[in-house]
């Protein structure tokens, strides 16, 4: 009887043990369902993510690089750094002179718009946080992100000096020192050109990009679609192998 007795009573105490767990875990359930986490605690749990310490610049950096920008464009992702990246797209040395935040974000989300037949991505999945981080970081990239260095004329064997000097003339004859800097002179506009002839291009896109710069980075006609490079296709042959020569030669 006895032992009978200590059965029930132990068999009773585990019951209530599991009561206990049951009640517990409802519980804990039923105020995870209702439980909104006051704005003080959103706020420490953002402060306490490692991407809340960086600036929104810094942030862009890092949504920059992890988009893969670098595989189809220069760039140079410290001030003054190296050039890094793949001559696919347009360098984006002065990227953020020659283009308005406006435009950068239009052309981030569909780049199509902007410049039909573009061969870039779309980055339209990026959240808005990213976008705004990522048009900030291209902004920075102005004159004072690019090296102040002359450059070294280091000439092809395929060309000759005489081309080379005819090339430098029509350089500045033709405008294009107004907004190329090559060294410390020239125009801040377009891409920085000191090192020309160390980006990749081949003689072939060189001249094709001076007879029809757009045509290069899309796929299709380019009449009609707004760029700020002219065409130089109303120069001679000679001339435009001059022009190549000069570019390539840059180093």
């Amino acid at each position: 009887m006895r032992r009978e007795r200590w059965n029930d009573l132990i068999l009773v105490i585990f019951l209530l043990v599991g009561l206990g767990v049951f009640a517990a875990k409802g519980i804990a359930l039923l105020e995870g369902f209702w439980y909104t986490p006051s704005a003080a605690s959103t706020e420490e749990e953002h402060a306490a993510s490692p991407l809340a310490r960086l600036d929104l610049v810094e942030r862009g950096k890092l949504v920059f690089q992890a988009g893969g920008c670098t595989s189809c464009h220069l760039a140079r992702l410290e001030p003054g750094g190296p050039l890094v990246g793949f001559p696919v797209g347009p360098s984006l040395s002065n990227a953020g002179m020659r283009r308005d935040e406006r435009w950068l974000r239009e052309h981030y989300i569909d780049p199509h718009k902007l410049i039909p037949g573009s061969k870039m991505n779309s980055y339209a999945y990026l959240p808005k946080e990213e976008l705004d981080a990522l048009v900030a970081y291209v902004k920075t990239f102005t004159p004072a992100h690019e090296p102040s260095e002359e450059p070294t004329l280091s000439i092809p064997e395929r060309f000759t000096r005489e081309q080379v000097e005819r090339g430098k003339a029509l350089f500045s004859s033709q405008g294009c020192v107004g907004c190329h800097m090559i060294g410390k002179s020239g125009g801040p506009i377009g891409p920085n050109l000191t090192k020309a002839g160390a980006h990749g291009r081949t003689d072939d896109w060189q001249l094709q990009h001076l007879k029809d710069p757009l045509s290069v980075y899309v796929i299709g006609p380019t009449e009609g679609i707004p760029w700020p490079m002219p065409r130089y296709g109303h120069l001679s042959d000679e001339d435009l192998q001059a022009l190549v020569a000069y570019l390539q030669s840059l180093r």
